[in-house]
């Protein structure tokens, strides 16, 4: 599957995740720290996910995506039915449900 980075998952699944406290400056985890992994409730913002403008426009980026600690995550190993090649599809459906990461400010 090949991920589009939207942040719907992000925010609409119950995931594990990366403790940000656990992340050294290399980009790796502490290896030694029990907590490294956090559970992330659905409806609750993912603390790795950005939103990359102030308008909140669904423009949102994984800041660890590029690190070494994301390389076999539960966000990495995520899969959808369907050949390797495809684009994920999950963003498209949270939006038929009405569902978005964030919501415009006035």
């Amino acid at each position: 599957m090949i991920c589009k980075r939207c942040g719907q998952c992000c925010f609409h699944l119950d995931i594990f995740i990366i403790n940000p406290r656990s992340i050294l400056p290399d980009g790796t985890v502490r290896s030694d720290d029990p907590e490294a992994m956090i559970f992330k409730p659905a409806q609750q913002m993912c603390p790795h996910l950005a939103i990359e403008d102030d308008r909140a426009t669904n423009m949102t980026t994984c800041t660890i995506h590029h690190l070494p600690c994301y390389r076999g995550t539960p966000c990495e190993q995520f899969e959808q039915l369907g050949p390797a090649e495809d684009v994920c599809f999950m963003s498209g459906y949270f939006l038929r449900q009405g569902r978005r990461v964030c919501e415009p400010q006035s």
